[in-house]
């Protein structure tokens, strides 16, 4: 899903998100994997470590190989119920081959503020965040993200998502902002494993036509 929540996962439980993404734009079609483990350092407290791994194919032709790494912690560092607040922060690591990322030499910092609310039937999850992108005079060095999600839990175990995100466009050529919505299913197959599923498309003209979106969540209490 495109917004984060406050959840972490407590003193030295792990969680493994397994996120698959299939994107059409223009005729090109792209493929990423990009796995997401967690592990909670403290009760508030994760480190988390996002590899990728990217096919790409176009009229030049296919191009495949890992993508760059984030490398982020995350904290929550405010709770009164309803609301809650956290902040994830880090980097993205030039891990990429094949020109699929970063330059080698080139690390780029990104932070997301999240809050949110628990309401009787739903959960409201809203994201601010800002990147800094590498220098290049073709794209923009100043990235914002904006988003918000709502969760209900519809039947036992069954939770409809409705996401929606502005992001700046880093090609300067386009559009200065990129505006999506996506529509996702989670189903939890028994506690720590989940399943999830969802379609996202673009509001604006900007940004692919149509991604298909598939993950599975592992869960491990110590």
């Amino acid at each position: 899903m495109m917004t984060e929540d406050t959840g972490t996962q407590g003193t030295n439980n792990l969680e493994l998100e397994l996120g698959f993404d299939w994107s059409r734009r223009a005729g090109d079609r792209n493929f990423l994997f990009q796995p997401q483990l967690s592990w909670g350092a403290a009760e508030t407290l994760d480190l988390i470590v996002q590899p990728s791994w990217i096919i790409d194919h176009s009229g030049a032709g296919t191009e495949r190989g890992f993508g760059d790494t984030n490398l982020d912690v995350k904290w929550r560092f405010y709770e009164r119920a309803p609301w809650s607040f956290a902040i994830r922060a880090g980097v993205s690591a030039p891990t990429a081959g094949n020109g699929l990322g970063l330059r080698n030499d080139t690390f780029v910092p990104h932070a997301i503020l999240v809050a949110s609310r628990d309401f009787a039937r739903f959960r409201l999850d809203l994201n601010v965040g800002y990147g800094r992108a590498a220098d290049d005079p073709s794209q923009r060095g100043d990235l914002y993200h904006f988003s918000a999600a709502v969760t209900v839990e519809t039947a036992q175990y069954l939770f409809l998502v409705l996401d929606t995100s502005v992001d700046s466009n880093p090609d300067r050529a386009g559009k200065s902002f990129a505006a999506v919505m996506l529509f996702g299913i989670i189903y939890t197959v028994y506690p720590g494993l989940d399943v999830d599923a969802g379609f996202r498309g673009r509001l604006n003209g900007t940004g692919p036509t149509q991604q298909w979106l598939a993950g599975i969540t592992f869960r491990w209490a110590s």
